[in-house]
């Protein structure tokens, strides 16, 4: 019993993951164990443990004998965790641009790359912003594979989670800001071809730097989804 609570509880993890940081359900609603537990078919033992991990992931806030509801975002969380991001992915290209490798292996990496802007392209195209977002995160998810440091682009994304929904939120927002996310991975899609790595690095800092800058904007046009 124990084995299926535990492989229970891992499922309902993921699946109420997913649903909070692609902003299915809204930064401050209220989760009851009881409704979710009805939802996911399972008893009340693996949705408490779900919403304890996800407690700890701060997409969610446990009120004892009160109840649960989906956390607010908070700008302090979401800048730790862009700069957990930002410091690992910077390492990370480091490897992926310096890395021995044959020249099939280098062109394959290039396809994967090219391949994954035009899915993200393709998915801007029909307006489904969370699929685009999807192809975003694979895109990045590449150079870790590709530099084999896949484990840790895990780790990241198991701990920018919040930082996911922001980015999220601004994608949604306006198609100039989706438009300007697919012309900056072009630009490093081009600079990795000329294998220039002073470029690259300098416009992965930018892309990555760019949701700081609307955080502002976010806050003020969104002001029930952030931490008051």
């Amino acid at each position: 019993m124990r084995g299926y609570e535990q492989s229970a509880s891992s499922w309902v993890y993921d699946e109420l993951r997913q649903r909070i940081v692609n902003l299915i359900y809204k930064p401050g609603q209220e989760i009851g164990i009881q409704s979710l537990a009805e939802d996911f078919g399972v008893s009340r033992s693996p949705v408490r443990d779900a919403l304890l991990r996800l407690g700890r992931d701060r997409l969610v806030d446990i009120f004892p004998q009160k109840g649960t509801r989906v956390a607010y975002l908070d700008r302090d969380i979401i800048m730790q965790e862009r700069f957990l991001r930002a410091a690992v992915e910077t390492r990370v290209l480091d490897a992926y641009m310096d890395r021995q490798c044959t020249v099939a292996q280098w062109d394959m990496s290039l396809s994967r790359l090219q391949a994954d802007i035009v899915l993200q392209q393709t998915a801007l195209s029909s307006g489904d912003v969370e699929t685009f977002l999807q192809y975003d995160i694979d895109f990045h998810v590449i150079f870790y594979e590709d530099a084999g440091l896949e484990r840790i682009g895990k780790v990241v994304q198991a701990h920018t989670g919040n930082e996911h929904r922001a980015r999220l939120l601004n994608a949604k927002d306006t198609k100039e800001n989706r438009d300007c996310i697919m012309a900056e991975h072009q630009a490093i899609m081009d600079a990795i071809r000329k294998k220039d790595k002073a470029e690259v690095k300098a416009l992965l800092e930018v892309h990555l730097g760019r949701l700081t800058g609307q955080l502002d904007y976010l806050e003020k046009a969104y002001p029930d989804f952030f931490r008051k």
